[in-house]
């Protein structure tokens, strides 16, 4: 089943506790207006979801880098940048995998 980006856990949050949601959204706003692009930000959040072994988030995030047109080869790499310096052999290869595992479910979508 493809990732419902309209039901994503900051979604949740803002159901349960509008307060603590809208200052999440701020939150994650205030960050998006550092320095580095959004394609860029994405890569680094993956990567970090991958290290993390989260794989609902990491696949959200693939799902929009999917949307956006985004090389799937790209956001592989980032993950594989991990390999040896924060991240373990396993790690890498289970993301990559959550990452096929979002493609798939994408393209029945």
């Amino acid at each position: 089943m493809a990732i419902d980006l309209d039901r994503i856990p900051s979604t949740y949050l803002q159901d349960y506790h509008p307060e603590v949601g809208d200052s999440f959204k701020a939150m994650r706003q205030a960050i998006a207006t550092g320095p580095l692009d959004y394609e860029t930000c994405e890569y680094i959040v993956i990567a970090s979801f991958a290290q993390a072994g989260f794989e609902e988030p990491l696949k959200i995030h693939v799902t929009r880098m999917l949307n956006r047109g985004t090389p799937i080869a790209n956001v592989k790499h980032a993950v594989e940048v991990t390999l040896g310096a924060t991240t373990p052999l396993f790690a890498v290869v289970r993301a990559l995998r959550w990452i096929d595992e979002a493609v798939a479910e994408n393209a029945k979508a």
